[in-house]
């Protein structure tokens, strides 16, 4: 079985949330949150952070996990895990930006209207929707202090509830 991995980021500032909408594939036309798939070498986190800025011009930091999402497809060659972790993240920098070839839109918007929306996948929806009603220190927070470990990771991050 294949293995694919992904990782996306939320970013709300002033009650509106960062989307992009797709222009290709089966979510051509439809609004989600920034992210895209892990390349070699890179961590979840790496991969947010670039997807974000790549998709949408906006340099941003991850702070928590606030949401995983698995699932098994079939392929015409078998079957495929995908995993997808979505990162809280704060925005740092940059101008609003579409790539012009995997995203023709990028925007703020407004959390309410986002919810409403038929045009914004369910995904992006139901991750918000959670955001929106929890508390502001749940989910998984980065460890900031370095953790020791026997192994040789190149990378090494650990996510932990308060």
């Amino acid at each position: 079985m294949r293995v694919a991995c992904s990782a996306g980021g939320l970013i709300v500032k002033d009650n509106k949330v960062l989307l992009v909408k797709i222009a290709y594939g089966a979510n051509k036309d439809y609004w989600m949150i920034p992210g895209g798939f892990v390349e070699e070498g890179e961590t979840f986190e790496e991969a947010a952070i670039r997807e974000v800025k790549e998709e949408s011009g906006i340099v941003a930091r991850p702070k928590r996990l606030v949401g995983v999402r698995t699932g098994t497809k079939e392929l015409q060659n078998g079957l495929e895990l995908g995993i997808y972790f979505i990162f809280e993240m704060e925005l740092i920098s940059g101008d609003l930006l579409a790539d012009g070839s995997e995203i023709s839109e990028v925007q703020f918007r407004p959390v309410d209207e986002v919810l409403k929306d038929s045009q914004v996948i369910s995904l992006t929806q139901e991750i918000l929707r959670t955001y929106t009603n929890t508390l502001p220190n749940s989910g998984l927070s980065k460890v900031e202090n370095p953790i020791q470990t026997n192994n040789k990771y190149i990378k090494y991050d650990v996510y932990t509830s308060l």
